[in-house]
């Protein structure tokens, strides 16, 4: 009778343990089944915080006038109520608008930039051909041309290059800039 007491207990737990194993087998196996065919996969979410335009980031705006030899012209700008906030995507969508596209975007520094292709550069001077000679102009805010000066350079006596450089137009800041050059690169 013991023995048919313990046969009985070892019956009943080795097919309590056996039922286990096979529910819990059966249950992975249908899981990951419904994986594969859905092809959804539970995934953890993780809030990181997000890069965000604040008072204290430095916007860099770049503008490069293709016009002429090339200039980039580079200004900081300070966030505004429009733009403090913004992260990533709200502020390339904001820029675009503009025409600029976003380069670089991290809490401290947001770099922008566009390409204007048949404009000159509002407020530079130029050195630019001029009845056969160099000519320095001023640009106005909207980029139009007013000739400040016809230097007595001629361009026929220049090197074929510097004569390309000058009929592309060369760009500078100041007049004092463009004056230098031309005295001392072209007057010799």
């Amino acid at each position: 009778m013991l023995n048919r007491k313990i046969y009985l207990t070892l019956g009943i737990i080795l097919l309590t343990v056996a039922s286990f194993f096979t529910g819990y087998f059966t249950m992975q196996n249908f899981v990951s089944n419904k994986e594969k065919k859905d092809g959804v996969t539970a995934k953890t979410t993780v809030n990181v915080p997000t890069a965000l335009i604040n008072d204290n980031t430095e916007i860099i705006k770049r503008t490069k006038y293709l016009k002429g030899r090339g200039f980039v012209l580079e200004e900081k700008i300070k966030p505004n109520d429009e733009t403090r906030g913004l992260d990533k995507t709200q502020a390339e969508k904001y820029f675009a608008r503009q025409g600029y596209k976003v380069d670089t975007f991290t809490s401290e520094k947001v770099e922008i930039s566009k390409e204007i292709d048949n404009q000159w550069p509002p407020n530079v001077y130029l050195a630019l051909e001029y009845s056969g000679k160099i000519g320095i102009f001023k640009t106005n805010e909207n980029g139009s041309l007013q000739l400040v000066e016809e230097t007595d350079v001629e361009l026929e006596n220049l090197p074929e290059q510097e004569k390309v450089n000058i009929k592309e137009g060369i760009i500078k800041q100041s007049y004092e800039e463009i004056k230098a050059l031309v005295n001392e690169d072209f007057d010799s």
